[in-house]
């Protein structure tokens, strides 16, 4: 009996859940995993299983064994529930968790074998099956928890197959039934089939020889699988499933010789298989440890990247070295940083300064947030196999918060988002111009060409009439496209400088403003830009919410580190300034003054009117 696919029902039961990727955990749902006072009842429950498992196992008179097949079925138990609770807690939610405590509960099952009492030792010998399928389950849902691709879902229907058309058919028809382990082996005592509906040895023969044919082919394929699994996987993934496919593997070939000797494929002498039967018992054993294994490695993974990312953060590197350090350090050479420069807009750079959006992050990567003060800072687009290594992604987004603290790649961060602000300012120039030599040189020629019809059509009143009045209406236009063209990008401000530029749109407020200027220099373009459109839109805000003939005061002034700008009216006001912040206008504000290191402050309350204040620093142009 010893040869039939039962042999390793045992073998393969112990495997590790994997948490859902990102740096935030998520709790494991209720019922059987949750924290606290049910693990430690589990905990209890299954020290007090494998104990009476081994106790029925060891005392039984009827397994050749029995010490040894009930202390490898006790370690089984315990393997299975301890590494169910540790990873209920390092990867909380991922199935596979349950599948553990399913393959305890199976193990507890096949104890009965030890049974003297014909029915108990026939279930126990049922359960042979389940644990086998429940292991290997665990092994090709490793490490996410589920069967994903067609390979494993075939694998594991062939398990089921057999199972059904081979197994149960003979377990049915035979007269004695013993587990398939090495150890499980019966002595004359071994008591009859409490379930047999039919004694027909012949049929049970039949249905055991074609179970263990199907069984080696099977364990082939699983092989097959494995390897193949492991030499087509990135390097991070390699790295994950090592730590289970190794033990499975050790398991697998085997219980692939075992079956072939059994159905006489092989021909090897009594020595020979009972070493086979030790590394398969050996195999069975330590795939539990494994799977614990599998989590200390990448929590040791974790700590040893941390450090040495670390350690080559202290020469202070940019955001481009940066993303190469956490890149070598996870393995992973297409990882990519994504920073927040606008938490108003969630705009982010990568770790060259370009625009990137981590929400739609292609299909090859996974976007793990990286979370400051409960606060989304900064993205890691890694392997998706690094999902399954939270420990790992964790300390490279710890890494990574270390570097945002360091004061070259904030500036950096900043000198990026000056690069959007200044890329906008370019299209909007470009715009300018467009509208300037496109547009609006085509209406001058229209104008110019009605202008011509009217002088010939004198003779004509009504139509003179009409065509007066299309010449009106295209001045009109050409009139509304240069305010356009101008407030754009005011040529202007570039001929006769900020000074004089916030005079004009101070005299041309509704009111006009009040102006508090010192004589002050020129600027570099930025700066120059960022005051005057901030003063701006300060004034159009004035006209539109601080009341009717409201008049505000425009203060600019030059401090030896910084130019300092004020628009204060004595207006309605409003509750909360941060109730307005995040207007398109003062959005746009604060993009123009952050993007060169500068500040903007907003203060309002009702019937107290509003105050704005900014400031750039002072660098010359």
């Amino acid at each position: 009996m010893e040869g039939r696919l039962s042999a390793v029902r045992q073998e393969a039961d112990l495997s590790t859940a994997i948490a859902p990727p990102g740096l935030a955990r998520v709790s494991a749902p209720g019922g059987l995993l949750v924290r606290g006072r049910s693990q430690l009842g589990i905990g209890a429950l299954g020290v007090l299983a494998a104990t009476a498992s081994f106790v029925l196992v060891a005392t039984s008179n009827q397994l050749v064994r029995p010490w040894a097949y009930g202390f490898q079925i006790a370690l089984v138990v315990l393997g299975a529930v301890g590494v169910e609770l540790y990873w209920a807690v390092r990867r909380p939610g991922n199935l596979l968790a349950h599948v553990l405590l399913a393959t305890a509960a199976a193990a507890v099952g096949v104890s009965l074998q030890g049974a003297s009492q014909p029915v108990l030792h026939s279930i126990g010998v049922l359960f042979d099956p389940v644990i086998f399928a429940l292991g290997y389950y665990l092994v090709l849902a490793y490490p996410e928890g589920r069967l994903g691709g067609v390979a494993s879902k075939l694998l594991f229907g062939g398990i089921i197959v057999i199972v059904l058309s081979s197994f149960v058919p003979w377990f049915f028809f035979s007269p004695f039934v013993a587990g398939g382990a090495p150890l499980a082996t019966c002595n004359a005592f071994c008591p009859s089939n409490g379930l047999m509906i039919s004694d027909r040895p012949g049929v049970a023969s039949g249905f055991g020889r074609a179970e263990q044919l199907l069984a080696v082919a099977l364990a082939v394929a699983i092989v097959a699988y494995l390897i193949a699994r492991v030499v087509a996987a990135s390097r991070p993934r390699r790295r994950a499933l090592l730590p289970v496919y190794v033990p499975a593997l050790f398991l697998t070939i085997p219980f692939a010789l075992f079956q072939a000797t059994g159905a006489d494929l092989i021909d090897l002498n009594a020595l020979a298989v009972d070493r086979i039967g030790w590394f398969l018992t050996t195999g069975r054993t330590i795939l539990a440890l494994s799977l614990g294994l599998a989590v200390v490695q990448s929590a040791y993974f974790a700590g040893d990247a941390l450090k040495a990312i670390v350690g080559r953060l202290d020469r202070a590197p940019s955001t481009s070295q940066v993303r190469a350090i956490v890149a070598e350090a996870l393995d992973d050479p297409g990882l990519e940083l994504a920073f927040e420069v606008d938490a108003r807009r969630s705009l982010f750079v990568d770790s060259h300064g370009e625009p990137i959006t981590p929400a739609s992050t292609p299909a090859v990567q996974t976007a793990t947030a990286i979370v400051r003060k409960s606060k989304t800072v900064a993205f890691v687009l890694h392997d998706p196999a690094l999902d399954t290594d939270p420990e790992l992604v964790r300390s490279a987004g710890q890494a990574v918060l270390l570097a945002l603290e360091n004061g070259q790649l904030e500036a950096e961060l900043r000198d990026a988002r000056a690069r959007i602000v200044a890329a906008a300012d370019d299209a909007r120039r470009e715009i300018e111009r467009d509208l300037h030599d496109g547009a609006q040189q085509g209406l001058v020629s229209v104008l110019v060409k009605l202008r011509l019809a009217r002088e010939a059509a004198r003779e004509d009143p009504g139509l003179v009439k009409q065509l007066e009045g299309l010449v009106g209406q295209l001045e009109e236009v050409l009139d509304d496209l240069r305010q356009l063209g101008h407030g754009i990008y005011p040529a202007f401000l570039r001929d006769v400088g900020l000074q004089r530029a916030i005079a004009a749109i101070a005299g041309r407020a509704i009111p006009p403003a009040q102006l508090d200027v010192e004589a002050i220099g020129r600027y570099s373009s930025e700066i120059e830009e960022a005051v005057y459109f901030c003063c701006l839109e300060a004034l159009q805000n004035v006209g539109k919410h601080a009341g009717g003939g409201v008049e505000a005061t425009i203060r600019i002034r030059e401090l030896p580190d910084r130019l300092e700008f004020e628009i204060r009216d004595e207006g309605q006001g409003f509750r909360h300034a941060a109730g307005v912040a995040e207007g398109r206008g003062l959005t746009n504000m604060h993009d123009r003054l952050t993007a060169l290191g500068g500040t903007l402050e907003v203060e309002s309350a009702p019937g107290l009117g509003t105050h704005v204040r900014g400031a750039v620093p002072r660098e010359r142009g």
